[in-house]
């Protein structure tokens, strides 16, 4: 499991209650946690996962909020799941019964060995909003003009065990189902497979659209913490920027000018923050996080995948076991939420037999992770020396001010909501907190106030009254928002 929570995620209320008290989960495991949040976004997925690891959980709630926000036909079927056997789309079923139990959904599951008449009248009858089939009791229905009709108006597709589907001879069914459903430009196709043989592959180039993304959480990061080498620099806040600047120079000088280097930022904002400013400073970085638009994430993904001599800054949501080979170095820039996540991410490197590295800089508040991963081969590494640092600080300083303000203040607000989701972990009360976030946005930013926050804004985070905090509208103050 991980640390993220099924409360945090934007969805249906109804549908987290029925997660949390239906099914009885808090938490998500590894494989919500890398595909949830990027299904969420609407674009197509293939993921590999292996089986028992959550998956139905990882399709379904992305579904059933996508039929909710999508306007539907009247007698018309949202969500199709598509099942290699009787017993995994039965499986499939209950537990949508129980997710949505305070929704007032309806399900029907169709599979061999049943009388077809029977689920002809249950169509008819009462249409579902989910329907749960097996690709040989789905073709005998779509010759069926009936039910060809009801899937005119699809809002979703889902292939699950895509190998076990194709391995069990059912791809020219598949492919006729396919033929029977709104083209993939149309609806959202989430593709799960615990392998991806090149079969697979093919049905994904029909099923989805072109640019959807792969999502591997099985990957090789499971091995590659034991034999890639692996630092940690501990730096004060004023000394973050001009240490990471250190770190990407050497990375891309040990690499010859063939580097390919992944830096994880702990949110969207403060990728976009850390990105304009290298670009700023004359350093081009790629950009790929949840607050650029899908086609800027392809484009950015395309060009980082195929290319070469390039540094691509990134958040989790957008970059969880996505496929970009020749990766020569992971560098890690703040507290990762867990070891689990802190392995992941060091699994986008040293793939496939190649070499790679891995660098973790923590800010010295977050220094006592390094407890949390002391079973690994993690080296501590002196930073670079004063001089050195303080030498950079005015260049730094002087792209600074060229940011747009946008930049600083929804920087400085999704750092005051990443460090607050850390309390515990940190050992603050929030007066702690609010010292810290407005030291990083005076000291790293320069500014010479912080910016101020939206009344609503600072209620969600549960700071309200907390010393320190500046509130638009008071006192001529003026902030934006961010995340």
């Amino acid at each position: 499991m991980t640390s993220d929570r099924f409360e945090s995620l934007p969805i249906n209320a109804d549908l987290k209650r029925g997660i949390t008290q239906a099914m009885g989960y808090e938490t998500m495991t590894k494989v919500q946690s890398a595909t949830i949040p990027v299904s969420l976004t609407g674009v197509d997925i293939l993921a590999k996962a292996k089986t028992g690891t959550g998956k139905t959980l990882a399709f379904l709630i992305p579904c059933v909020e996508r039929a909710l926000r999508s306007p539907r036909r009247a007698g018309g079927i949202s969500v199709l799941i598509i099942s290699p056997t009787r017993e995994l789309a039965q499986q499939i079923h209950d537990e949508a019964a129980l997710a949505t139990r305070f929704m007032g959904m309806r399900l029907q599951c169709i599979f061999g060995g049943t009388n077809i008449k029977a689920d002809l009248r249950k169509l008819s009858d009462a249409t579902p909003d989910i329907l749960v089939a097996t690709p040989g009791r789905l073709n005998d229905h779509l010759e069926n003009q009936t039910l060809a009709r009801q899937l005119a108006g699809l809002s979703a597709l889902v292939l699950d065990e895509a190998d076990q589907l194709l391995e069990m001879g059912f791809r020219p069914a598949i492919e006729a189902a396919l033929r029977n459903l709104p083209p993939p430009s149309a609806r959202q196709t989430l593709l799960f497979s615990a392998t991806m043989p090149q079969d697979v592959r093919a049905i994904s180039r029909i099923a989805m659209r072109p640019d959807f993304e792969l999502v591997d959480t099985v990957g090789e990061e499971e091995s590659t913490h034991e034999h890639v080498p692996q630092s940690a620099v501990v730096t004060t806040m004023e000394h973050g920027v001009p240490q990471l600047l250190l770190l990407l120079r050497r990375a891309v000088h040990d690499a010859d000018g063939a580097h390919k280097i992944i830096v994880f930022f702990t949110t969207a904002r403060l990728t976009q923050f850390h990105a304009e400013l290298c670009n700023a400073m004359g350093m081009p970085v790629l950009e790929i996080h949840s607050r650029k638009s899908q086609s800027q994430r392809t484009k950015v993904s395309d060009q980082f995948r195929n290319g070469s001599g390039l540094i691509m800054f990134t958040s989790d949501v957008t970059a969880r076991g996505m496929d970009y080979p020749d990766v020569t170095s992971v560098i890690q820039v703040g507290i990762p939420s867990d070891k689990a996540q802190y392995i992941h991410r060091l699994g986008r490197t040293a793939r496939a037999g190649k070499g790679g590295r891995g660098v973790l800089l923590l800010c010295d508040f977050e220094a006592a992770f390094l407890r949390e991963v002391s079973d690994l081969p993690v080296v501590r590494e002196e930073p670079a020396g004063d001089a050195q640092l303080q030498a950079l600080l005015p260049r730094v300083n002087e792209a600074i001010l060229r940011l747009p303000d946008t930049t600083k203040i929804t920087a400085y607000q999704a750092n005051l909501g990443f460090l607050n989701s850390n309390l515990k972990r940190l050992g603050w009360n929030k007066d702690q907190l609010v010292s810290v976030a407005n030291d990083w946005a005076c000291t790293v930013m320069n500014l010479s106030e912080p910016p101020a926050l939206e009344a609503k804004t600072v209620g969600k985070m549960g700071l309200k009254g907390v010393a320190g905090l500046r509130i638009s509208g008071r006192d001529g103050a003026s902030g934006g928002g961010g995340g």
